[in-house]
């Protein structure tokens, strides 16, 4: 596959990108209504991940190449977008490490002192929407990027048998993503919200147990929780797959929300923890994009998703579907209909 580039340009993304602004009749802006959430208050009413969110990203950050791009990132891992998975994986045979034991001698971390992402900086932020949230997407993890290193199982021989220099590695890591989260802070544009998309888990369980995550990953990620919270940031942690194991800690980490995927007890995890994890969750797809589904249908399963996962508040709402009509059915429908039930409970 040939390497291609992210243009060197404000790079703002809306989503979905292809569908056209609705025009809904918010009582509050939208951006009020989600931090309503991210502080713990019950909201007026389910934010709309889809059309209540934005991507603010910056060009000058090649932590990892724009996730529809391949090329290498600044540590000279190589990526490849595989169009048919929609997402990069590390072109194969091209790992920058073969014993994980070298790292600190091998893997170089930039120097960010060194670089300058103010250029375009007053275009980015003459683009971005004040009324609804603006995130910030961190695209590699610090397990993913150990996974990025190597093989799997050197990975994993490495995480067994190496703890003190894993730990080390880890709390290397999380020095530097705070890194890059201040100058990001300091040097673009204005937004709201840190992803951490860091994918902790495969369709089945976790990829290390909860002890060996207590070991290793807590305190790194509990200091980049904590250092977002501070500069007044809020976290959004993304992971695919099934982590419910990991829930525990991931409360004690304070996010503000998790992107949460249904192979985990969902509905379970939302009566159990309430507004204290904010969990975006997927409407059923193969529900909403049924052949010849009619509104009514559409309405009639849009309160059937937020009767049974709405509670008190705590619930952001996402779904996928490249139908324009159902798109705008489902937005009008969770916002009158979410406004009305949050209005309905003290």
């Amino acid at each position: 596959m040939s390497e291609t580039k992210s243009e060197n340009k404000p790079q703002l993304r809306t989503l979905p990108s292809f569908f056209p602004k609705l025009d809904l009749d918010y009582p509050i802006t939208p951006k009020e209504n989600m931090k309503m959430v991210f502080d713990r208050k019950k909201p007026m009413w389910v934010p709309n991940m889809n059309t209540e969110k934005a991507l603010v990203l910056c060009p000058h950050d090649n932590d990892r190449p724009f996730f529809t791009d391949s090329g290498k990132d600044w540590f000279g891992v190589d990526w490849t977008f595989v169009p048919v998975a929609g997402g990069q994986m590390v072109t194969p045979n091209t790992f920058i490490l073969n014993d994980l034991l070298e790292w600190e001698e091998k893997f170089i971390f930039p120097d960010l002192d060194s670089m300058d992402f103010t250029p375009l900086r007053e275009e980015a932020a003459a683009n971005i929407d004040p009324d609804i949230v603006n995130f910030y997407l961190m695209q590699d993890g610090l397990f993913e990027r150990l996974l990025s290193l190597c093989t799997a199982e050197e990975v994993f021989c490495f995480l067994a048998e190496e703890e003190e220099s894993a730990i080390k590695f880890f709390n290397a890591m999380a020095d530097y993503k705070i890194k890059l989260m201040d100058k990001v802070i300091k040097e673009w544009a204005p937004f709201d919200v840190f992803i951490n998309s860091d994918d902790w888990g495969t369709q089945i369980s976790t990829f290390i147990s909860p002890e060996m995550y207590a070991k290793y990953i807590f305190e790194p990620m509990k200091r980049i929780v904590d250092f977002a919270h501070q500069k007044g940031k809020y976290m959004n942690f993304h992971s695919c797959g099934k982590i419910e194991t990991l829930i525990p800690q991931i409360v004690k980490l304070n996010p503000d929300m998790w992107e949460a995927q249904p192979m985990n007890d969902l509905f379970r995890l939302r009566k159990e923890y309430g507004r204290q994890l904010p969990i975006q969750i997927g409407m059923d797809a193969e529900v909403i994009n049924k052949p010849g589904i009619t509104d009514e249908e559409l309405k009639a399963y849009v309160h059937e998703y937020v009767d049974k996962y709405a509670g008190n508040g705590g619930l952001l709402a996402t779904y996928m579907t490249r139908d324009p009509h159902t798109h705008e059915v489902i937005a009008k429908e969770l916002l009158e209909y979410s406004l009305n039930y949050y209005n309905s409970r003290s």
